[in-house]
């Protein structure tokens, strides 16, 4: 799959007008927290786990490829994706795993890719973050102007999961499938740590987002 090029021609921006930010982390980090607040600051933010979420509506064409390859299993009583049915099978089968992220992830990035473009063409002076829990896991992190990870430890992440709801073997099983905290740091210019407040992962954000830029 093509990584992420920004055309400034295409996109009517002027070169070096704008940035673009890819923000990964372990899960349960604070990700989508920290994009929040870049939100806030002025960025513009595109989330590929809200990507997911709209590709699993019914009729989306993430729910219609699943359920043609995965059959009517992954659907709730009133025909809806069940997400926890459909979490549930990866678990327990490593080929639905596999055919999941084979279906849904090249999806995702057209589409991150698409809202990208669109943002620069429409503000090419603001400045945009995509928040991808899996950067490196998917090969996504070619083209970024920078790339920032949400960190915690391994512990850390297991105790926000279950408060979330999940088993310890559903927490286990998705933090292995992630990178380590240690590669993700190796591969990313800025680390952002949230095992503290909120007050103090947003003062990391606001020296990670600088001067907003309308």
């Amino acid at each position: 799959m093509s990584s992420l090029k920004i055309n400034p021609e295409a996109t009517g921006a002027k070169p070096g007008a704008s940035r673009v930010l890819a923000i990964t982390g372990m899960i349960a980090a604070g990700k989508s927290t920290l994009g929040g607040m870049m939100e806030a600051m002025g960025w513009k933010v595109i989330d590929a786990d809200r990507i997911v979420h709209r590709l699993y509506e019914r009729g989306a064409e993430g729910c219609r490829k699943l359920v043609d390859a995965l059959g009517e299993g992954v659907l709730s009583s009133d025909q809806e994706l069940d997400r926890g049915l459909l979490a549930a099978a990866m678990i327990r089968d490593s080929s639905v795993y596999a055919t999941v992220n084979r279906l849904i992830h090249p999806l995702v990035r057209e589409i991150w890719k698409h809202e990208v473009q669109e943002s620069l063409r429409l503000h090419p002076q603001r400045p945009v973050a995509v928040v991808i829990p899996l950067l490196f896991e998917t090969g996504a992190e070619e083209g970024f102007d920078l790339r920032a990870m949400v960190g915690c430890r391994a512990s850390v992440s297991r105790r926000r999961l279950r408060e979330r709801g999940l088993t310890p073997e559903a927490a286990d099983f998705w933090l292995e499938k992630q990178w380590t905290v240690e590669e993700k740091i190796r591969r990313c210019e800025k680390i952002l740590w949230n095992e503290g407040s909120l007050e103090l992962l947003r003062d990391q954000a606001k020296r990670l987002a600088g001067p907003a830029r309308g």
